[in-house]
């Protein structure tokens, strides 16, 4: 069980000429058990957001808190090895492994042998529909609502407890969008994870369980 905690948190970029302020004053907790939504323009500050919670920028004020410890004094890595894993629009597999290998390489990250990376990734392709038939595929070999089940199959190796999607459904038809979305709702119900989905698909919306609004760094929940 996972409870992420966001703690007025800010964050800014730096150019040359100007500081332009992407995130402003963030409150929100994000719990197991539970399907959220993030909707809001591009630009409004989303990706910066998942990018936060992810351990892969640092708030420049604010705190974001992990069962109660602040993410700052974390390993990250570790963080996004066993407990925070993020799903991208394109997928982010390494196009010259398999699939089973994509699967199999954070196992190995986490100290596990060969043998037993291999069992855990084949169970978990299976689950996400993905028989033995694909296993031994390049990602290129496969359609791109195939290539997500991968990243997912990858999250549950893991046995993430947070799941981080950016536009999952973003280059992918309404069937495939549906499905995709179907596997993630899966996860909270029976594993009990939190999915946090960044998106402009009003589908997913209609099936949050907390929908977040972002405009211009601001972040709020709809209906309250």
């Amino acid at each position: 069980m996972v409870t992420l905690s966001v703690e007025n948190i800010s964050y800014s970029y730096r150019t040359k000429y100007q500081i332009v302020p992407a995130l402003k004053e963030v409150n929100c907790t994000l719990q197991s058990g539970k399907f959220y939504a993030l909707i809001g323009k591009s630009g409004s500050g989303k990706t910066t957001f998942l990018s936060l919670i992810a351990g892969l920028e640092r708030p420049q004020s604010g705190a974001i808190l992990v069962n109660g410890k602040d993410l700052k004094e974390m390993n990250v890595d570790q963080y996004r090895r066993t407990q925070a894993s993020v799903i991208y629009q394109n997928f982010n597999l390494f196009p010259l492994m398999t699939v089973q290998e994509n699967v199999m390489y954070p196992l190995i990250l986490n100290k596990q042998t060969k043998k037993q990376a291999a069992q855990e990734a084949e169970e978990v392709l299976k689950r996400v529909g993905l028989d033995s038939s694909y296993w031994k595929r390049l990602p290129s070999m496969l359609s791109g609502g195939e290539q997500q089940r991968v990243a997912i199959a990858r999250a549950l190796a893991i046995h993430a407890e947070l799941i981080l999607a950016d536009e999952p459904t973003g280059n992918l038809d309404t069937e495939n969008s549906k499905q995709i979305i179907g596997l993630l709702h899966q996860l909270v119900q029976e594993e009990r994870c939190c999915v946090l989905v960044v998106t402009h698909d009003m589908e997913i919306k209609k099936t949050a369980d907390v929908i977040y609004n972002m405009d211009s760094g601001r972040l709020w929940e709809e209906g309250v």
